[in-house]
């Protein structure tokens, strides 16, 4: 620490004993002890040093506790940071105590008026000091204020309102290296008088900002041999002339700021400029800033002809008033003869951006056959004359950007064989004449975006282009691209009119060597390919931002889009308006690492719908209620903020992840809340899942309630209806025909008899069952029965004819009717004209393909019974047959089945083949 006041109060306490004890040993010399006389005076002598030390220590003890309690306070209100302290904005008026060790300090925003030696005793390891900014009218530096700061390489005295330096001030910082004093009211005396003189290793100085009227370094400045950057920006320098700038001489500059002097004098027209000579004689400069100082035509031919055969790099003519602008004629655009003296400069780089030049005119610049780069953009150029650009053959980078320019002709880039980079953006060009880039071989880099092109067709092919960028353009489609960029590398798109998703498709396919593709902000929404996308293709980043591929996936369209980018590792999909990704859109994408579908409306994300390459995935502002963590599983970074997020159970899984995984959130998982329902709106999710697992618990007995009364109820509901419909089937089935009858009342169509036939149905059975027969069957089918009955029945004991051939009979009886009725019994199987009968109505099913043989079995007959007699075994196997009903209650349902079987009508086709067997038919 540094010196404290407790160190004095401890030295003076010292010398007050001592003094007292070389009292007492005075008087031991004197008197001896035994002599009152002489005592008594030393007595009161002692008495006095003693109340006069006491006296002493007090004041000590309170200079003391002031003094610490002020530097604590002062400490307190600097932040120390590893050796660093910061004490801006404070309010401080003077240095505080600080640690020895501190290297840099920031003292700026306080209201500190003066500084001098003693404030920064014991700081001697600083080197770097920022004094900047202080509150006050002055700041004094007094001489010797930075003797013992040896290790200072940065000071930082700018922005004060006014700034008084002593002669001495900067004694002792041999050491610094960069000095800033703008904007302190400093005059041209900080130049010419020796206050700058002790810092024999200054690099940099900043006199920007001041009031510095002639520019006039003292001959010390020759000893700065390591000064390589001067600031003297915004200063009222009426004119700068050779012997002007004699102490910089024989100086090699990376940087000369040189910029808003105005340098007024010399517009005059009684200006000497012999006289004034080359004010950079002996000088070499890399970068020389002369921008904002008012150039205009014949100003800058005279000046640049005063600096004829400096060595300038790289120099700087922006914000001056060159050209005759948009609509104006008082003033000239550049010539030619204006830049003639900078022909030996060996000038590199060239910026004339912002200032008023509107025609370039023929070989303006060709006195600049070393310049590598030119800047024009932000002029006002509307005209390029023919070999603008002449004697530029050296020229690699050109900028054009910001101007008036709106056609390109064939002649524009003439004169241009090395260049490398165009810069044409924020123009209004829309016409590109053909062949206009056909002279320019190696150019690499063609910047054309912000204008008003609509189409590609007219540009010719550029063999080495890599980059195009034709962003913000007006282009509809993307014909003739591939002619003019084949080898292309980089394509820009975004910001036109294109609509068709096909571009992608005929980009790919025509321009295998497209490595980055961005096509944003375009309004795809329609997709018609030509072509499909190659497997051999070099794409890796791909920008389809602010686009509609949900109006075109949600046509079933263009899901292949991504299948064979195997090379992807960028791919960017927000403001789409996707509310669903199509299973598999990703599935070819096997090295994405990247991708990005935030600010769309996705709710549900399939399984597995994400490659497992994947590392990177933002999905913010989506309406993602309950995320699946098993799409998440390979991801390393990932972001799901403004996602409206169910707080409900089903979210349970995702909390469990997102507890436990190592997943980097995008946004911190502090930020994720719940969005519905709305009693837990704002509240953050990670909080939910202890909610979750006691809801969890009540659910679940509840649920168990519920099924098992739930299934209680069910199993005894389906055992009462099962007895019920087994006792009452009968009595339902008339009702249910009942109820049919006259729901279909005036709508019923009465069945159409078959006018072709005599009889609705013949009835083949034994004669011993016909007594059964007339009370079952005859009596609820045929008319001559009951008037109720609507089929008219045949049967052999009323309608065959006595003495006529039995087969004939059987035979005329089988094709008069519309069916035969055969009723298998025990002594039906036993009867052979019974069989001969069930043969020949079998027969006639064969001939006609029609069902015209319905077989009732009555009887426990047994299916294997039926299959021993040959003339039934054909008809059982393919054919469904009925069975008379045991139970009474299913006779309704027999009849009508009956019924339905002897009025229908059923045609087969002749050429089918039958696959299956028919079911048997039980009515029991």
């Amino acid at each position: 620490m540094r010196l404290c006041t407790s160190d004095l109060y401890v030295q003076r306490t010292k010398e007050t004993g001592n003094s007292a004890r070389r009292v007492a040993r005075s008087s031991a010399r004197v008197g001896g002890a035994g002599s009152p006389r002489t005592l008594a005076p030393i007595m009161r002598e002692v008495r006095v040093v003693e109340e006069s030390r006491r006296n002493t220590v007090k004041i000590y003890i309170v200079l003391f506790l002031g003094s610490c309690l002020l530097g604590e306070k002062a400490a307190l209100a600097c932040r120390i940071n590893e050796r660093r302290a910061m004490c801006t904005w404070n309010s401080l008026k003077e240095v505080p105590v600080l640690p020895s060790d501190i290297i840099l300090l920031d003292l700026s925003i306080n209201n500190i008026g003066e500084v001098n030696e003693a404030s920064f005793v014991g700081l001697e390891q600083l080197q770097i000091l920022d004094l900047g900014s202080q509150r006050t009218e002055k700041l004094t530096i007094k001489e010797g204020t930075f003797r013992r700061l040896s290790n200072l390489t940065y000071l930082h005295l700018g922005d004060n309102h006014l700034l008084i330096l002593e002669q001495d001030a900067f004694v002792g910082l041999s050491r610094l290296q960069n000095l800033v004093l703008l904007n302190n009211g400093l005059d041209r005396l900080i130049l010419e008088e020796e206050y700058l003189k002790p810092l024999v290793s200054l690099e940099t100085l900043d006199l920007s900002f001041n009031k510095i009227e002639t520019i006039r370094p003292g001959l010390f400045f020759q000893n700065m041999t390591k000064l390589k950057v001067v600031r003297l920006k915004l200063n009222k320098v009426g004119s700068m002339c050779e012997q002007d700038l004699l102490g910089f001489q024989g100086k090699d500059f990376n940087f000369l700021e040189f910029s808003s002097l105005q340098l007024n004098d010399m517009e005059m027209h009684n200006f000497n400029w012999q006289k004034c000579g080359n004010p950079f004689r002996n000088i070499s400069v890399r970068v020389l800033d002369l921008s904002g100082n008012g150039l205009y035509d014949d100003k800058a031919r005279l000046f640049f002809k005063a600096i004829e055969g400096t060595n300038i790099s790289h120099l700087i003519l922006s914000s001056n008033t060159m050209g005759k602008g948009f609509g104006f004629s008082n003033l000239k655009d550049p010539t030619r003869e204006i830049f003639s003296g900078l022909k030996n400069s060996s000038v590199k780089t060239l910026d004339l951006s912002r200032n008023y030049i509107f025609s370039l005119e023929f070989s303006v610049l060709s006195a600049l056959q070393d310049a590598e780069e030119i800047i024009l953009s932000d002029n006002k150029i509307n005209q390029i004359q023919r070999n603008a650009f002449f004697g530029l053959v050296s020229l690699q980078k050109l900028s054009l950007s910001y101007n008036l320019i709106g056609e390109i002709y064939e002649y524009t880039f003439y004169n241009l064989p090395n260049l490398v980079e165009l810069d044409l953006s924020y123009n209004h060009i829309g016409v590109v004449a053909y062949k206009s880039f056909s002279k320019m071989s190696k150019l690499r880099v063609l910047n054309i975006f912000g204008n008003s092109l609509k189409q590609l067709h007219t540009f010719e092919t550029i063999p080495n282009l890599v980059l195009l960028n034709m962003s913000d353009n007006k282009l509809t489609s993307v014909y003739g691209l591939s002619v003019s960029s084949r080898n292309s590398s980089i394509i820009d798109l975004s910001h036109n009119r294109l609509s068709d998703l096909k571009c992608v498709y005929e980009i790919l396919n025509k321009m295998p060597s497209v490595q980055i593709l961005a096509l944003s902000h375009n309004l795809l929404v329609q997709c018609i390919p030509e072509y499909s996308v190659p497997p051999q293709n070099s794409l890796i980043y791909l920008d389809l931002e602010h686009n509609a591929l949900q109006t075109v996936w949600q046509k079933g369209i263009c899901f292949d889009i991504f299948d064979n980018l195997s090379k992807l590792l960028y791919l960017f999909l927000s403001h789409n308006f996707l509310s669903s990704l199509p299973d598999g859109i990703f599935k070819g994408l096997t090295s994405l690492q990247v991708l990005d579908v935030s600010y769309n409306s996705l709710t549900y994300l399939p399984r597995n719908i994400f490659p497992e390459s994947l590392e990177q995935l933002n999905l913010s502002h989506n309406f993602l209620s309950s995320p699946d963590p098993h799409n998440f599983q390979f991801i390393r970074v990932l972001d799901l903020g403004m996602n409206r997020f169910l707080c409900n159970c089903a979210l349970k899984d995702f909390l469990l992840w997102m507890n436990q995984t190592n997943v980097i959130f995008f946004t911190p998982i502090d930020s994720l809340t719940c969005e519905y329902p709305k009693s837990l709106r704002g509240v953050q999710i990670k909080f939910y899942a202890d909610l979750c697992e006691e809801e969890d618990e009540r659910l679940i007995s509840k649920l168990r309630l519920t099924l098992s009364i739930g299934c209680s109820i069910l199993v005894m509901w389906f055992l009462i209806c099962t007895i019920t419909f087994a006792h009452f089937r009968g009595e339902c089935f008339i009702f249910y025909k009942r109820t049919m009858k006259k729901v279909i009342e005036g709508h019923e169509k009465k069945p159409s008899l078959d006018t072709g036939c005599k009889y609705d149905a013949f009835l083949c059975f034994c004669s011993s069952d016909s007594k059964w027969v007339e009370m079952a069957l005859l009596k609820r089918l045929d008319s001559q029965f009951s008037d109720k009955n609507l089929l008219r029945c045949c049967f052999e004991a009323r309608d065959f004819i006595p003495g006529v051939d039995y087969i004939s009979s059987i035979s005329d009886a089988i094709w008069s009717s519309r069916k035969t009725i055969c009723i298998v019994t025990e002594a039906f199987l036993k009867d052979g004209w019974c069989l001969e009968t069930f043969r020949l109505a079998q027969s006639r099913m064969f001939d006609e393909v029609k069902d015209v043989l319905i077989a009732v079995v009555v009887g426990s007959i047994p299916h294997f019974r039926l299959m021993k007699h040959e003339a039934i075994r054909a008809f059982v196997k393919k054919k469904e047959y009925l069975r008379w009903p045991e139970d009474l209650q299913d006779l309704e349902w027999f009849y009508a089945k009956l019924t339905g079987k002897i009025l229908e009508k059923k045609f087969k086709n002749k050429n089918a083949t039958e696959l299956q067997n028919i079911r048997t038919v039980v009515t029991n």
